[in-house]
C-alpha cells in the first residue's frame, strides 16, 4: 500500500512514516499543506491519503474535495487535534472515510487506512 501523508507538522510525517514502513508499507514524498496535497496525490497517485485538517493554503477540506474529484476511490483519513462532531461531520462532508482525532496511536492508523484500502474507499460514516 502506497501512502501519503499530509500535514504541517514534521513530527508527524516522522512517526507515521516510521510506522507505516515498520508495517510494511510504502510511504511516499508528504505534503506540507493543501495545495502541496492535492500536486502530490496527483502526480504520486497514492492508494491512501493521511489528511490533516488544520493547514496552511488549504486546509484538509478543500484539499480532499479537490483530491476527490479526480481520484474518487482514494480513501482518505483525516486526523485533527480537534475532537468535535463538526469536525467529524464535515470531514465525512469532504469525502473522508474516516477520522481520527490526535493524539493517535499509530497502530490504529494503520489498521484504519489498511481497512479503508481493502474496503475500497467506501465511506465508513455518510
Amino acid at each position: 500500500m502506497k501512502v501519503l501523508i499530509v500535514d504541517d507538522s514534521s513530527f508527524i510525517h516522522l512517526v507515521c512514516k516510521q510506522a507505516f514502513e515498520k508495517a510494511g508499507h510504502t510511504v511516499l514524498d508528504g505534503a506540507f499543506d493543501g495545495e502541496e496535497a492535492v500536486e502530490k496525490a496527483r502526480d504520486l497517485q497514492p492508494d491512501v491519503i493521511v489528511m490533516d485538517i488544520a493547514m496552511p493554503k488549504k486546509n484538509g477540506f478543500e484539499a480532499t474535495v479537490l483530491i476527490k474529484e479526480f481520484a474518487p476511490d482514494v480513501p482518505v483519513i483525516a486526523v485533527s487535534a480537534v475532537d468535535e462532531d463538526w469536525i467529524r461531520d464535515k470531514a465525512i462532508e469532504a469525502g473522508c472515510f474516516d477520522f481520527l482525532p490526535k493524539p493517535f496511536e499509530t497502530l490504529k492508523l494503520i489498521a484504519l487506512t489498511e481497512g479503508a484500502f481493502q474496503d475500497g474507499g467506501e465511506l465508513k460514516y455518510g
